[in-house]
């Protein structure tokens, strides 16, 4: 690699000196410990193309960024680069109501879109922590999804088209811009949850839904989890079923409502017309009151600050978790999944526990300090949950942790099956392996 002033220099007679971000602000790109050589920021997609063309020709490691709330994702970084932030390329760029479509650039964040569509009445139904923060093309390459994922789905499940750069600069584009676009392979997918390591994401193309007008939180206290999970199974079984269904044990509980008390909290969610949402509140109500010890429910505006907490828990801006862990898993193991909030792994705490009715899995959250930990120790305990989570024919991914565990395993998990292909794949679309070196699974 040439040295950190060439590199600047380059960057800088390509896309102009107003795009290198000051040495001094690199710090705001840490992955962990490692720190980017250079940060670049092109304003559009040819710029883009320009910077990737180049680190092609010379070989340099690029990490994309910009909203910057999932950096705490994904293994250590394995060589020097550059970081390249997208958040300049921020623009909508088509939106038609009628058709139910709308085309914005990666950059623009979660929030930009929501107040965009809200002035139509209408949302792409994609959720992700601090939408004030996190951009489009961050939420499809890391594959996040939000509390409410059991009704609508996942983010690749609204996206008809995208725009990419590849590793060599070539800008391509899949899907279309009308929702009925079945032909070729479906490249959203797989650009989709690859963390960046295939292409860097550009734009995206979404089909869109009527915004809910109404919400309502309706929360429920119990003695125990066990009568939790029962009442919210119920609920989930009725044609009334909320859009979103969580129980959450011990601290993560409290930062929802902490007037419940310490009890394990059911957390249902609905959307709707208003004349429909007072049937669906009043029946859940009828179904809970006589098996909890206190239901309530919330509307307006304090629904929906529920709803972003709900969102936000596992990446709060303020006070974050110190580690976090999203364990995949089909709804049946929901016994299972809220039975880790009575289990300490190894040297780990028995962790706060947001269960997914609903969609299955949820996730561990530990607030604290674990910096003071053995690192060793900490992935020993990790590694245990990771094994739990396949024994209940799930995984577990460790979205949050200290950087000195993350030496000691695989945050992925154990290498899936189809491995061998991931790294096919990878070597045809990334052959010098310049994009998001290491972090991928099976360090990818």
């Amino acid at each position: 690699m040439t040295t950190t002033p060439s590199i600047a220099g380059q960057l800088a007679e390509l896309i102009g000196p107003s795009a290198i971000v000051d040495a001094g602000d690199l710090g705001g790109y840490a992955i962990g410990q490692w720190l980017p050589v250079v940060a670049a920021k092109p304003p559009n997609a040819d710029e883009v193309a320009e910077v990737m063309s180049w680190a092609h020709r010379t070989g340099v490691a690029v990490y994309p960024s910009a909203g910057r709330t999932s950096t705490q994702l994904g293994n250590a970084p394995a060589r020097p680069g550059i970081a390249l932030d997208l958040a300049g390329l921020n623009r909508l760029v088509d939106f038609q109501p009628a058709d139910l479509t709308v085309s914005v650039e990666a950059g623009a964040t979660i929030a930009q879109l929501d107040e965009a569509l809200a002035q139509d009445g209408k949302h792409v139904p994609i959720a992700a922590p601090i939408a004030d923060r996190a951009t489009i093309g961050g939420t499809l390459a890391t594959g996040i999804s939000g509390p409410l994922r059991s009704a609508y789905g996942l983010p690749r499940d609204w996206l008809i088209g995208i725009s990419v750069v590849g590793a060599d600069g070539t800008q391509t584009k899949a899907g279309g811009k009308v929702v009925k676009n079945v032909t070729g392979y479906d490249l959203n997918r797989l650009y989709t949850g690859s963390l960046g390591t295939l292409a860097v994401i550009t734009e995206a193309t979404f089909k869109l839904a009527p915004a809910p007008t109404d919400w309502a939180v309706i929360l429920a206290a119990f003695d125990g989890v066990d009568s939790a999970a029962n009442a919210a199974q119920n609920l989930q079984s009725q044609y009334y079923a909320p859009l979103g269904l969580h129980i959450l044990t011990g601290e993560a509980a409290q930062r929802i409502d902490p007037s419940m008390g310490e009890s394990a909290l059911a957390v249902a969610v609905s959307g709707g017309r208003p004349a429909s949402m007072k049937r669906r509140v009043e029946d859940t109500v009828g179904l809970w009151s006589p098996v909890a010890g206190t239901v309530r429910v919330a509307r307006g505006d304090e629904a929906n600050g529920l709803i972003r907490t709900l969102t936000d828990l596992p990446a709060d801006a303020e006070t974050p978790p110190s580690m976090c862990v999203r364990i995949n898993a089909p709804p049946s193991a929901l016994p299972e999944v809220l039975a880790f909030a009575n289990v300490p792994m190894g040297n780990l705490p028995p962790p706060s526990v947001v269960a997914d009715v609903g969609f299955g899995g949820g996730r561990l959250l530990w607030w604290g300090d674990p910096e003071s930990a053995d690192p060793e120790n900490v992935a020993t305990g990790l590694r245990g949950i990771q094994s739990a989570a396949g024994r209940l024919g799930g995984a577990a991914i460790i979205e949050r942790c200290p950087d000195d565990a993350k030496v000691h395993f695989d945050v992925w998990g154990e290498q899936p099956s189809g491995m061998q292909i991931m790294r096919r794949l990878k070597r045809q679309f990334d052959p010098q392996n310049i994009l998001n070196p290491g972090r991928f699974v099976g360090g990818l």
